[in-house]
């Protein structure tokens, strides 16, 4: 049995590549020009690029800094009413996990500022005085030493965070488990040194610059030792908005008007700024394209007066309006393509050096790599239209007597 096969699909390719040849000789002949209208479509490429990125990168990062504690954390803040400090109610939220059906735990914990010394060393802290669940609801860990307990209540004993007790250790002498703090004329034991915790909106402060002591020590270092936050986790499924206006007014009282911030609010508000930076720098890269495409349409326009006699013979040797209109798509495709790459490593440079100056990690979405380039030889496509389609109309004999 004899296999036919068609010359078409070869004398296709080969007629394609001969155009392609040819369109980027023109371009290079007219490198000056193209390069002008090559740098509009690059600005554009890359800003759209850089973009999508940064933005994509912005977002993994949002959900990383919320993935120690998860996106199902409620905080309840006591805000004062009147001359008196806030203050909540500690048995009422110990009792939330029991007597609502949303909360799956809950921490009371007040917050203060003091100095803390060690010998003829200090530093001022934060002071969270919390109930001993504090770190098993935020997922606090221990570099050395142990976290209190219930029965470590009323015994004066602390747990340093990372930046503090590095701040208060000496060369050959490390503040750790063992070491004996002062805040406000009292002697903590410090029983242990948390490891280094990264910083989210949702942390009441930063736990790494914080000294930890039991709620029942507060009344000894703490002008207010009533609780004045609420940290809680919520059961899968619940409605964040829904539980914090429930709670809020539970919890109220004539002292304080508390208010109640989620996890998942933070992250929608975060991608509504987020949302905005990107169509100002989608408009941003849009207008570059537009300038670009332009620029683009200006070279076509002066390759088509210039080759008027090229034009006009080969349409006298058989090229026929299409043929013509072809090779004028072809140069305005080239030359918005390779603006197109070029934006797109200009971008990607970019959004690693914005990746590299914020800390983040580096990572690229996959649709990002075709869709810079392909925008920009789409626009170059568009704009090249008008132009190769003047040139396909042109009348061979009178292309063929211009000088």
């Amino acid at each position: 049995m004899t296999v036919l096969t068609s010359p078409w699909p070869r004398a296709a390719l080969r007629t394609w590549s001969q155009s392609g040849a040819e369109a980027l000789a023109n371009l290079l002949a007219q490198r000056q020009r193209s390069a002008l209208a090559l740098l509009g479509i690059l600005i554009g490429a890359a800003s759209i690029v850089a973009m999508l990125t940064i933005g994509h990168m912005a977002q993994r990062e949002t959900l990383k800094l919320f993935a120690h504690m998860g996106v199902d954390m409620l905080q309840i803040h006591a805000n004062p009413v009147g001359p008196f400090p806030a203050t909540m109610d500690r048995a009422a939220i110990e009792a939330l996990p029991r007597t609502d059906p949303d909360v799956e735990a809950a921490v009371p914990l007040t917050i203060d500022r003091a100095k803390v010394a060690i010998g003829p060393a200090s530093q001022d802290a934060g002071i969270i005085a919390a109930a001993p669940n504090l770190p098993d609801l935020v997922h606090l860990s221990t570099a050395s030493g142990r976290l209190f307990a219930s029965v470590d209540e009323g015994n004066l004993v602390a747990v340093l965070g990372a930046d503090t007790a590095a701040a208060l250790s000496a060369p050959g002498a490390p503040t750790g488990p063992g070491s004996r703090i002062r805040i406000r004329g009292y002697v903590f034991t410090v029983i242990g040194v948390l490891a280094p915790v990264a910083f989210t909106a949702m942390d009441p402060t930063d736990y790494n610059t914080a000294v930890l002591v039991p709620l029942g020590d507060a009344a000894r270092i703490m002008a207010t030792p009533e609780p004045s936050t609420v940290l809680l986790r919520l059961r899968p499924g619940a409605d964040a908005k829904a539980v914090g206006g429930r709670l809020v007014a539970r919890l109220a009282n004539p002292t304080s008007a508390p208010q109640a911030v989620s996890a998942q609010e933070l992250i929608q508000s975060l991608n509504a700024q987020k949302a905005i930076h990107s169509r100002l720098l989608t408009a941003i890269g849009a207008i570059s394209l537009l300038v670009g495409g332009i620029g683009v349409m200006n070279v076509m326009m002066m390759g088509v007066m210039e080759r008027r006699r090229e034009i006009g013979l080969r349409a006298a040797l058989g090229a026929t309006p299409r043929d013509i209109q072809a090779m004028f798509l072809i140069e305005a495709g080239i030359l918005a393509l390779m603006g197109g790459l070029v934006g797109l490593a200009f971008g990607l440079l970019a959004a690693f050096v914005a990746a590299r100056a914020s800390g983040w990690t580096f990572s690229l979405s996959a649709y990002v790599l075709p869709l810079g380039p392909g925008l920009a030889a789409v626009v170059g496509m568009i704009f090249g239209f008008y132009p190769a389609l003047r040139a396909s109309r042109l009348d061979p004999i009178v292309a063929l007597r211009d000088e």
